[in-house]
């Protein structure tokens, strides 16, 4: 490859990753609006469908997100606080996670409403017109 390949391929991969970033924010901005008429502490899946990640808030409010992680033996929800990457511990459930990133706000919540994401587009809407049968 050449230099000017080498630099394409850099280019294409930024590209891509900016294309990711957006994308989350997105869905995590769509997961604060699903949370923010929910009073008290509530999670929802970042992405509709998929509950390996779920944004958590208070009252509507930003706390961070759990994330599913199985190091092939045991499988624990990792809690990390909004604005950072730095994980502050590891628990059985996501609600247990939910619960240590509103003890870390100075929240005491103990209950947790799960609220399901709905899907974007509804199934029937997926479909091509014409290939009804």
């Amino acid at each position: 490859m050449t230099d000017l390949d080498h630099e394409a391929v850099a280019a294409v991969r930024t590209a891509q990753l900016t294309v990711v970033n957006a994308k989350w924010r997105i869905c995590e901005e769509q997961a604060v609006a699903r949370l923010a008429g929910t009073a008290g502490l509530a999670c929802t899946p970042l992405f509709p469908g998929h509950r390996v990640i779920q944004v958590v808030a208070c009252d509507g409010r930003l706390l961070g997100r759990t994330r599913r992680h199985d190091d092939g033996r045991t499988a624990r929800w990792v809690a990390v606080p909004a604005g950072t990457a730095r994980e502050i511990g590891a628990y059985r459930t996501p609600h247990a996670a939910a619960r240590a990133l509103a003890r870390r706000d100075g929240t005491r919540r103990l209950r947790v409403t799960d609220c399901p994401a709905q899907d974007p587009v509804p199934r029937e809407s997926r479909r091509t017109p014409g290939h009804d049968k």
